[in-house]
């Protein structure tokens, strides 16, 4: 019985978890770039002392990990927007070292810098990426031109293990330990005039968030029932 209590509390935290991060998906469904969170439920079992006995629940671990299927590319015919086709992320300067996104929704700053919507400098192959004014061009492998003049390429880059990137706020990634095993893509496709569109299926959350809602009502039930059932064990054992 307190093995079944056990593991429906469980069931009940993991459930709690678990809509948190779809409620997360839900409010970023229409953000650029941003790659769904999802919960890696494992349970530990402890087994019996003897071949007789069933194996016990230990503890019930969750994990967060992100799903980095691509978005859709949606067409903005901005000169500034930009979506990588296919794997890749521009690297984008942060306060502690760089960040990667996929967010290619970019500006130019009062000092013709190129960076993103927090004011970040997108980084070429040689380095920050100064544009003059005048007509801006990008072609499908990244190089970067103003009225005709190569000014430099995007910076992409991949990594050899994703789920070791650490996801920032908003749509960026981090690698402080350099354990992700940073990879240069020469051969990234870079689209000018579109934006990739977030991995959220709208559907598919909201179908998960009802069915982690009922199976938290029927814990609680569970658990409810249990423990009504434990005090009355308690209680007549009491009286023999």
């Amino acid at each position: 019985m307190i093995k079944g209590i056990y593991t429906s509390a469980s069931a009940m935290r993991t459930g709690i978890a678990r809509q948190d991060i779809t409620a997360n998906n839900l409010a970023n469904a229409n953000t650029t770039g941003f790659k769904r969170d999802r919960l890696f439920v494992s349970e530990l079992i402890q087994a019996g002392q003897n071949p007789q006995e069933k194996t016990l629940l230990e503890s019930v671990e969750a994990a967060r990990f992100v799903e980095f299927t691509p978005g859709s590319l949606e067409p903005t015919g901005s000169d500034l927007d930009f979506a990588i086709q296919g794997e890749g992320f521009f690297e984008i300067t942060g306060e502690n070292g760089p960040l990667y996104t996929r967010n290619g929704r970019f500006l130019r700053n009062e000092e013709g810098i190129l960076v993103d919507a927090s004011g970040r400098a997108v980084q070429g192959e040689g380095g920050e990426i100064s544009l003059p004014e005048g007509l801006i061009n990008v072609t499908g492998n990244g190089e970067i031109s103003v009225n005709g003049t190569i000014i430099d390429k995007f910076k992409v880059v991949n990594f050899d293990s994703l789920q070791l990137l650490n996801k920032e706020a908003g749509t960026a990634f981090s690698d402080p330990d350099g354990r992700a095993g940073q990879i240069a893509l020469d051969n990234a496709v870079v689209r000018q005039g579109f934006l990739e569109g977030s991995n959220v299926e709208t559907m598919q959350e909201m179908v998960e968030m009802i069915s982690t809602a009922r199976n938290y009502e029927m814990n609680a039930r569970l658990l409810s029932t249990q423990d009504q059932t434990l005090q009355k064990t308690v209680n007549e054992i009491g009286r023999v």
